[in-house]
């Protein structure tokens, strides 16, 4: 058991879900436990956290050299959280998230 746990704790690929669960459906829950509006909450979390973070992981996974795989991970979280709690707008917003991050990846090239 000890040894499992020593492969999840190093792999960024586990990282990279937990943020993402974190950001997708616990960032939404605090926003709304400090009263900001839904108009605050799909601006800042929507357009500017998430779109960062997109950017990252794509980033991240280039330069650490992680599978493209890593690039889905955020988007498919999304889209499910969407399924259950949003508009149509986040299934585009997660299209959006998916092409920054591909862009991002192939952007910048393997350090040397």
């Amino acid at each position: 058991m000890k040894n499992i746990w020593n492969k999840v704790e190093k792999s960024k690929t586990t990282y990279i879900a937990l943020i993402s669960i974190i950001l997708v459906f616990i960032m939404p829950i605090l926003f709304n436990l400090f009263h900001l509006g839904r108009t605050n909450r799909i601006v800042w979390l929507f357009f500017v956290i998430n779109i960062f973070f997109a950017g990252f992981i794509g980033w991240f996974s280039r330069k650490y050299e992680l599978s493209f795989y890593n690039l889905v991970i955020f988007p498919v979280i999304f889209v499910i959280s969407v399924f259950v709690k949003y508009g149509r707008y986040g299934y585009f917003l997660a299209g959006i998230y998916l092409v920054l991050s591909i862009l991002i990846y192939f952007l910048f090239e393997k350090e040397k």
